[in-house]
């Protein structure tokens, strides 16, 4: 069993969310702020047990229903139970089931002659006693009414303090034949008595903050010597001969340190001796009184939790301390032996195994930014090694036990090692600087459709050129190498672009039309500049042009279209760019044209004729440097006032903790 779907409602940003997650790995990716980190939040707050319920805020509340909590606090009638229906943080979570896996799922059955399937249980963050809320609140209200500025001036600002003593976490069975409905909370009857996860689900989460640390002055030992915590903690938990059933090897560890620390006693007591007899000159101890002795006592986890247990060998067999390893390393380590940790917690290995009640047949493992101090390819050979390192344990195999594993990444190296059916893509969605900004989560498995000759072709070039496109702001798609080499000083001159995250994609015309699945599912701003390919008959040949944006072939027709002509916005932002001259056809064409004093004598074809302007004395002069053609430069300040509204509708701060909370 596993746990196939995950749907998310009124939770920060993600008002309302599916995500569909694979049986090994889902990789989470999208841009800053876009609600990866949300969704992990939400999936620690209602389901470890280990993060207690006042760990929620306020802020936890979408920010688009705090208006309709206030309203319904602030009516002379008492709120019911129905007004809150679609309002309050709740997550359902839908499993995949095996006749093999019945046994565990007893408590999720919806009916005694359930025949097989799925099975979903909502878990939802709703208030305890509405009755009592909505009296202590006008109690509270009533105070300060008519004094501005005063505490609780609506009831958000009231639960800012009193949340957790009036909401707690309720569960509820779904209804398997309404999976794909949208099922109220009234239908759902009366909450469970127990949690029905109990027992059927482990999970365990790192996060991004892992508080890594270069050998510097002001720096905390304690933030100094994470590792060396983890692996004394590891090895109190799992391997400690003083633990659990002893084996022969604990025996004799233990009569050796039995043996040393009975050496160590005495040479200690020894050389004590001449100190503590000078105490007693001082008349100590007098009669009946207890006398001084040195007894220490040197127990097994002592050898791994010193200062100095945990160094890193150099290739000339020296030794140095655990902080002085680079900050990469150290988070690559750190990260390894958590989940190595997890493993072994989940199902009880080494010394654990005597305290085995038995354990959860799923384990959920969530993984923040893996990729931080990590340079490429240790980030790539991290997200292809992960997964193997949580089930490596015959007895997971075994057990027919699952493991499943979620990592969320703004690293494209991560993103290129991973299949497009793992990827799920979190999409910023504004659609009016009026409304809160929500999140809406794409996955990337069925983007072609029956079209695997483009899935092919398409999956193939993102994954090899540019996997950089799942976190970027916008999308500029360009013809070959002489844009590519010109491009960034064009970009360059206009703000919005060079605050942005824009990614540049040299794919031609005669291919980029076999994005436009992509495309449509990612919705960020796409220019594509490309070029006019006149000919004979008067028909362009280019099938970005005819089959895509603006789908039309002429070249009269072409050059006849307004600027509006060639923008659509019914989807996302979308606008091409070509030549609008009547002897221009090519990117080169257009840049001779319009640049003739400066590009005269300049000789050389495409990539080698842009790599010969970059050494011209005037390339960048103000006045008589290169000039950007006057059809990309439409289109890149098209793109730059698409973007301006995007930075002008930022979310506000108290919203903004999606990749940070």
């Amino acid at each position: 069993m596993y746990i196939k779907t995950l749907k998310i409602r009124n939770f920060r940003k993600l008002k309302e969310v599916a995500i569909d997650l694979q049986l090994d790995t889902t990789l989470f990716i999208g841009a800053n702020n876009s609600g990866k980190t949300s969704v992990i939040a939400a999936m620690n707050l209602f389901l470890n047990d280990r993060i207690k319920e006042n760990k929620f805020s306020h802020y936890d509340f979408s920010l688009a229903n705090h208006l309709k909590i206030n309203e319904l606090f602030e009516t002379e009638t008492e709120p019911t139970e129905q007004d809150f229906d679609g309002i309050f943080p709740a997550i359902d979570l839908w499993f995949h089931i095996e006749d093999k896996d019945v046994h565990y799922i007893s408590r999720l059955l919806p009916t005694l002659d359930w025949a097989g399937g799925d099975l979903g249980v909502r878990l939802r963050y709703e208030i305890k006693d509405i009755s009592k809320l909505y009296s202590e609140y006008k109690t509270a209200r009533d105070k300060v009414k008519g004094k501005n500025g005063l505490f609780q001036k609506d009831m958000m600002d009231y639960l800012s303090k009193h949340l957790s003593t009036n909401f707690e976490i309720r569960r509820y069975i779904l209804d398997p034949a309404k999976k794909q409905e949208v099922q109220t909370q009234e239908s759902l009857g009366v909450a469970l008595d127990d949690n029905p996860l109990n027992n059927l689900l482990q999970i365990n989460t790192i996060n991004a903050q892992r508080g890594m640390n270069d050998e510097v002055a002001d720096t905390e030992q304690s933030e100094k010597r994470k590792l060396t915590a983890l692996m004394t903690n590891y090895y109190s938990a799992h391997l400690d001969p003083n633990k659990g059933e002893m084996t022969e090897e604990d025996v004799k560890a233990l009569e050796e340190l039995h043996k040393a620390t009975e050496t160590f006693t005495s040479n200690m007591r020894a050389n004590f001796d001449p100190a503590l007899k000078e105490i007693s000159k001082i008349g100590y101890p007098p009669f009946g009184a207890p006398s001084i002795t040195i007894n220490p006592q040197v127990n097994a986890t002592d050898g791994i939790s010193h200062p100095n247990a945990l160094q890193y060998k150099t290739e000339n067999g020296l030794c140095l301390p655990e902080a002085y390893n680079g900050l990469g390393y150290q988070n690559l380590i750190f990260i390894t032996f958590k989940m190595i940790g997890f493993r072994d917690s989940w199902i009880r290995y080494g010394k654990m195994q005597s305290d085995d009640t038995g354990f959860a047949p799923i384990h959920l493992v969530l993984i923040e930014e893996p990729e931080a101090h990590l340079h490429p390819q240790a980030q790539q050979v991290f997200i292809k090694k992960a997964y193997d390192i949580l089930t490596d344990r015959p007895e997971i195999k075994a057990g027919g036990l699952t493991t499943q594993m979620i990592v969320s990444t703004h690293s494209s190296h991560i993103t290129h090692e991973c299949e497009f059916a793992n990827l799920r893509y979190f999409k910023r969605c504004i659609s009016c600087a009026n409304e809160s900004p929500i999140t809406d989560v794409i996955s990337l498995t069925n983007v072609f459709g029956s079209d695997k000759e483009t899935e092919r072709f398409v999956t193939r070039y993102i994954k090899i050129n540019h996997c950089d496109l799942f976190f970027a702001d916008a999308a500029i798609l360009i013809e070959g190498d002489a844009e590519r080499i010109l491009m960034p000083y064009f970009i360059a001159k206009l703000q919005h672009l060079t605050q942005s995250y824009v990614c540049v994609l040299t794919i031609g015309g005669s291919h980029a039309h076999r994005l436009k699945p992509l495309m449509g599912k990612l919705c960020i701003p796409t220019l594509i500049i490309t070029d006019l390919d006149g000919a004979a008959g008067g028909k362009t040949t280019n099938p970005t042009l005819k089959k895509w944006i603006p789908a039309k072939e002429n070249v009269d027709d072409l050059l006849a279209l307004t600027p509006d002509d060639k923008t659509q916005i019914d989807l996302f932002p979308l606008r091409v760019a070509y030549q609008t001259g009547n002897a221009e056809r090519t990117f080169e064409d257009t840049l001779k044209n319009e640049n003739k004093e400066l590009t005269k004598d300049v000789k050389g074809d495409k990539a080698a004729f842009a790599l010969n302007l970059l050494d011209l004395e005037k390339f960048d002069d103000a006045a008589d440097g290169l000039k950007t053609p006057t059809y990309i430069e439409e289109g890149l300040t098209w793109l730059d006032s698409i973007l301006q509204k995007k930075l002008d509708q930022k979310p506000c701060a108290e919203n903004a903790g999606d990749e940070n909370a």
